[in-house]
């Protein structure tokens, strides 16, 4: 299911201006409950189907509409039809206004699809629209998640002094976190810089993400392998399996640090 989907969102833009709260008919309705209902369920696909089918047979624009291409979106991201649901976004601003949060959310997308232009070009978008609307530094939802996104996406371009300038972004900022951290970590070791590396370990151990903190704590211990500073690997490995539980890769690494 790649690419743009045709089925409603050209009913859609065409009625774009016609803002209405004309009635929704139960099928629609219960056509939009089925579709959360997959959506919660992990069946994206079928998320879609019920969704198209909610937006189905209608000649205006509502909130409920509005409602239901959001959940669309949401279940064409999950379904990884990054192409399907930037299409979504697009009708989102067309009938809904420019927001920021569809900007950011365009740029996840597009950086997933790594067409890390066009997520530069949303995220500079989102930003430009939350300076208008917001003071300080408060951003709408989806601006961390854009810029780890891009971040993200430079990386794998082997774009890396963009993807370090994208991370840092966040850094000493409200969106600060053990993540953004993680993510320069991992770069500095692609780099074989492992003591900037372990710098920033050190400094996302400090905040309270456990997911990212279990993630730091791995890759704490494989810097020091790298760096041919076995004995400490090894306690960390250890130390590792103790406090987050041991798989396969940690026994590997236990088992070739017990042998050196």
């Amino acid at each position: 299911m790649k690419g743009k989907r045709k089925t409603a969102a050209l009913l859609v833009l065409t009625a774009a201006l016609l803002a209405g709260c004309n009635g929704v008919s139960q099928e629609r309705q219960a056509a939009r409950e089925k579709g959360i209902t997959l959506l919660d369920a992990g069946d994206h696909e079928g998320a879609v189907r019920e969704f198209e089918a909610a937006l189905a047979d209608t000649d205006k624009v509502s909130e409920f509409e509005i409602d239901v291409l959001k959940y669309r979106a949401q279940a064409e991201y999950l379904l990884e039809d990054h192409t399907a649901a930037l299409h979504t976004y697009s009708i989102l601003k067309q009938i809904d206004g420019e927001r920021a949060e569809y900007s950011y959310l365009s740029a996840i997308c597009a950086a997933e699809n790594g067409d890390t232009e066009e997520a530069l070009l949303e995220l500079e978008a989102g930003r430009a629209l939350d300076e208008k609307h917001h003071s300080g530094e408060t951003k709408s939802s989806g601006y961390r998640e854009a810029v780890l996104a891009l971040g993200n996406a430079f990386r794998k371009a082997g774009a890396v002094e963009k993807a370090q300038e994208t991370y840092k972004e966040l850094l000493n900022s409200p969106y600060d976190s053990t993540e953004i951290y993680n993510c320069l970590a991992f770069l500095s070791m692609e780099q074989g810089q492992y003591e900037a590396a372990l710098e920033y370990i050190g400094r996302g151990r400090k905040l309270s993400d456990e997911v990212s903190a279990k993630e730091l704590a791995f890759n704490e211990a494989v810097c020091m392998e790298y760096m041919g500073r076995f004995h400490e690997a090894l306690s960390l490995f250890e130390g590792y399996a103790e406090q987050y539980g041991s798989d396969e890769r940690v026994e590997h690494e236990i088992a070739f640090l017990n042998s050196r």
